[in-house]
């Protein structure tokens, strides 16, 4: 079996593809691809974006729907609907978080500066108190009492998001903490973080 994930130079939302990857302790290809680059290459891609994963013979794309299919190739998916359920809400709600948090660093400065106090004072804590009670509920896991394609998901976005906010988001929510002990336990994750490049966000 052979994995490759493209995406660009930085965390983003290539980020948790890596990190399920990764989690499931196999051989992937990282393929990164420069900001300059991009043009050329974006009519291959199906609808002209990126994550794109290439495995098992297929094209898969966008990155939830990518994350929920190594979710369940490597055993991180629920066992009835129900259970599925949970696992997607959690996936959702984190990436509704990164929405905010990635929709305020790509405005201009006079923007970003006039919307921060409202990001940090409201949004941002509205979020992560959400998270942190689901973590508290399910003994340091976000949807289910056992770790979930959603927990490693959900570290890898938070990953990126303190990238963009230059800040560790989680440090003061300490069941959040655990889910993030979980993930980075894992001796894939860890071998992937041992040579993962540095990010190299392009001047947009």
């Amino acid at each position: 079996m052979s994995y490759k994930i493209n995406y660009f130079t930085f965390k983003g939302l290539g980020e948790p593809v890596r990190f399920m990857l990764a989690y499931g302790n196999v051989e992937f290809v990282d393929n990164r691809i420069e900001w300059e680059d991009w043009n050329n290459l974006k009519p291959t891609m199906p609808l002209g974006q990126m994550p794109v994963l290439e495995a098992d013979g297929e094209v898969f794309h966008h990155c939830i729907p990518i994350c929920r299919y190594l979710g369940n190739k490597f055993n991180l998916a629920g066992q009835n609907a129900l259970e599925n359920y949970k696992i997607d809400c959690a996936a959702e709600t984190v990436n509704e978080f990164r929405g905010k948090i990635a929709m305020w660093y790509y405005f201009d400065k006079q923007v970003k500066d006039e919307k921060y106090e409202k990001l940090v004072n409201e949004v941002i804590p509205f979020y992560l108190e959400k998270l942190e009670q689901k973590a508290k509920e399910n003994d340091g896991h976000l949807a289910l009492r056992n770790i979930t394609w959603a927990d490693v998901y959900a570290i890898a976005v938070m990953e990126y998001c303190n990238v963009l906010m230059g800040s560790d988001l989680i440090a003061n929510y300490p069941s959040l903490k655990k889910v993030y002990e979980k993930v980075m336990a894992s001796e894939g994750v860890k071998k992937y973080l041992a040579t993962r490049p540095e990010d190299r966000i392009p001047s947009f």
